[in-house]
């Protein structure tokens, strides 16, 4: 019917200025929580595209595991966050979403992009 449900919600409240990233992803911690979370941070109103960050809330701290067993993770851990011009958002949103790419592809893009910022194709 056209109608599409993206799950996207936007919060536009006081209380989380200088909130930190660890604070946001324990705000939506929860098993039916969002793949990725957009933060408007002083990096965004100072960066003259609007670069937000893009943070991953599915990303887990690899640093704890034994070297011995688990040396491609220690190696290489995934990236927890990447920035982003806000015409992405929802690309990088829906795609994540339905698993059609994952988080260290689009973190990959990004860091490959001017600036270190990814931008829509």
């Amino acid at each position: 019917d056209g109608d599409v449900e993206t799950g996207v919600r936007v919060l536009d409240a006081p209380c989380w200025s200088g909130a930190s990233v660890e604070e946001v992803l324990a705000a939506v911690d929860d098993d039916e929580g969002p793949a990725a979370v957009f933060l408007a941070d002083r990096h965004t109103r100072e960066s003259p595209v609007r670069a937000l960050l893009a943070v991953d809330t599915l990303w887990e701290d690899e640093s704890g595991l034994d070297p011995e067993y688990y040396q491609e993770l220690v190696d290489a851990p995934a990236p927890r966050e990447f920035r982003l011009v806000p015409a992405a958002v929802h690309g990088v949103h829906a795609n994540l979403e339905l698993g059609n790419l994952g988080f260290e592809e689009f973190a990959a893009s990004a860091a490959a992009g001017p600036g270190g910022v990814l931008r829509p194709a």
